[in-house]
C-alpha cells in the first residue's frame, strides 16, 4: 500500500475518532502529496522516495514552526506543532541508531 492510500486510510480512521489534530496533520501530508503529484512535469505518480521526502519537508517545517513558537513564548501554538510533528513522524521510515 501506498503512502497516499495509508493516509487516506488513515483520514478515516481519524474522522471516525473525531481526533482533529490526527486529521488536520494528515490532511496536510495529503495535500502536500497531490500539489507534488499534480505538480508540472510530474508524472502523477510519485516514487516511495520522494513520498519520503514530502513527509520529512512536512515535519522540518513544524520543527521549524516550533522553534520560533517557542522563541516567541507562544506555548499554545508550540503545543499543537509538537502534536502534528507526531502524528506525521509516523510515517517516516524507522531512522538508524548510531553504534559507536
Amino acid at each position: 500500500m501506498s503512502l497516499e492510500q495509508t493516509i487516506n486510510a488513515d483520514i478515516k480512521t481519524a474522522m471516525l475518532a473525531k481526533d482533529a489534530n490526527a486529521l488536520t496533520s494528515l490532511r496536510a501530508v495529503k495535500a502536500a502529496i497531490l500539489l507534488a503529484k499534480t505538480a508540472e512535469g510530474a508524472k502523477g505518480e510519485l516514487s516511495a522516495d520522494d513520498e519520503t521526502k514530502i513527509v520529512q519537508k512536512l515535519v522540518k517545517q513544524r520543527k521549524d514552526s516550533l522553534e520560533i513558537f517557542e522563541q516567541q513564548n507562544r506555548p499554545d501554538l508550540a503545543e499543537k506543532e509538537r502534536q502534528e510533528i507526531t502524528v506525521i513522524e509516523k510515517y517516516l521510515p524507522a531512522q538508524l541508531s548510531r553504534k559507536n
